[in-house]
């Protein structure tokens, strides 16, 4: 190649690189799937159409989402600045602000964190986008996604990225920028929709609360049909038909007794709430939503199984394998989406369980009295844990062991000479 073929080559512009081919990936189950963007929802096998709307109407579903919640949105969530043995909280970091304060100027941390389960419980996923400063690069707020508009997608290089509408608009965000809560999930990262994966539990608890209220709209007791003898004309039919509403028909007028006119007779269809096992079929729903939810049976208000005996060990036990493994899977997302890069392997966010004894007195003094007592915690942590002020003189910050402890690897203090009584010396009368 010549000279001035070089110098030309050099000053012309680069191609323009070609792209990747896309990899395969299979479609990632997303809540905007085309059965939820229908308003009448999906039918269940009872034949009821269920969405997240009518099924938060189940009274024992919407209380579940309601404890769980509450309890996680009760908890303290702070940064924890952590080293090989220790672990220091940061009260003034930013990332404990936003979330003590809420993530944005419309929301509490209340109402931030209850939204996040409410989403979790329903769709399966939580989706927050995280707006940054364009100069320091610190969190400015957290903004919520509804669950029902975000598809999930894998770009060419492997990288999730996140695809929603906003003002009418297509926006993608790549997964740095958005906190993703998910739950059980085939591919891992896109949670399978409760709503859609029990859609018939959910579809018989519907279609229970319908049967009641239409048997209690329809007279709550007759439920039959009228027989006459001799074939009625159209006039003679709506007099009837309208007669036998207005004085037999809805709630109000249950336990009427009916009296038929010219040979008509009543015969008997249907079933009662009893006959049908509507009860019962309403305690096998309480019971299913406990599963799908995590939630005692005895705090949906079904006191069946539950006894003073064992009330407060099925308590411990929603703690341990509810909450306390959603915790960990929120604060996880919040450590990796929302601590600045150098300091994802020194500080993580944490939740204070602590906060769950408020309620028990009698636990709480106990934990309390026994960290104290072994040099876990000083009286001036104990009060800042009950929130007291610290003791004004500086006293609160000893420790103090049992006196009958005592360390096995320090050396035995030896008696001094002079302080071994000898029999030949004089003792004192």
């Amino acid at each position: 190649m010549s000279l001035l073929s070089r110098i030309r080559d050099y000053f012309q512009p680069a191609p323009a690189p070609q792209p990747e081919p896309e990899r395969y990936a299979p479609a990632p189950f997303s809540p905007d799937d085309e059965y939820f963007d229908k308003l009448e929802g999906a039918p269940s096998a009872s034949g009821i159409s269920v969405t997240p709307e009518n099924a938060a109407g189940i009274t024992a579903f919407w209380r579940a989402i309601q404890i769980v919640g509450g309890v996680i949105a009760s908890m303290p969530f702070e940064v924890y600045e952590v080293t090989d043995d220790s672990a220091q909280r940061r009260r003034t970091h930013p990332i404990s602000v936003l979330l003590r304060r809420g993530p944005n100027s419309r929301l509490t941390k209340f109402d931030f964190f209850q939204t996040m389960i409410f989403h979790l419980l329903t769709f399966g996923n939580f989706y927050g986008v995280v707006y940054r400063n364009s100069i320091s690069g610190a969190v400015d707020r957290i903004e919520i996604l509804p669950p029902q508009e975000v598809k999930v997608e894998e770009n060419s290089r492997g990288q999730l990225v996140y695809v929603t509408k906003i003002d009418g608009k297509e926006a993608r965000y790549l997964s740095d920028r958005v906190i993703h809560i998910s739950g059980l999930a085939w591919n891992g990262y896109s949670g399978l929709n409760i709503i859609d994966t029990f859609r018939d539990v959910f579809g018989t608890a519907l279609a229970n609360q319908s049967f009641m209220a239409a048997f209690y709209a329809n007279g709550a007791a007759v439920t039959g049909i009228i027989s006459v003898p001799q074939k009625l004309d159209d006039s003679a039919y709506k007099r009837l038909s309208r007669s036998w509403q207005e004085k037999y028909g809805g709630a109000k007028n249950a336990g009427k007794t009916a009296i038929l006119e010219q040979g008509a007779a009543y015969q008997k269809v249907g079933f009662t709430p009893e006959e049908a096992g509507s009860g019962n079929a309403k305690k096998i729903s309480i019971s299913d939503i406990a599963r799908i939810t995590g939630v005692p049976q005895f705090l949906l208000e079904d006191l069946d199984r539950a006894t003073f005996n064992n009330i407060e060990h099925l308590g411990q036990m929603f703690v341990t394998y509810t909450i306390l493994p959603m915790v960990e899977n929120i604060t996880a997302e919040l450590s990796r989406k929302l601590l600045p890069i150098q300091e994802i392997n020194s500080h993580e966010v944490r939740a204070d369980m602590h906060v769950l004894l408020r309620a028990d007195s009698e636990g709480r003094a106990k934990l309390t009295e026994s960290m104290m007592k072994w040099g876990i915690i000083n009286r001036d942590e104990a009060r800042a844990m009950e929130g007291i002020n610290p003791i004004a003189d500086g006293s609160g910050q000893a420790y103090y062991i049992p006196m009958n402890m005592i360390d096995p690897t320090a050396p035995v203090l030896e008696p001094v000479e002079s302080q071994i009584l000898t029999t030949n010396e004089p003792q004192d009368q």
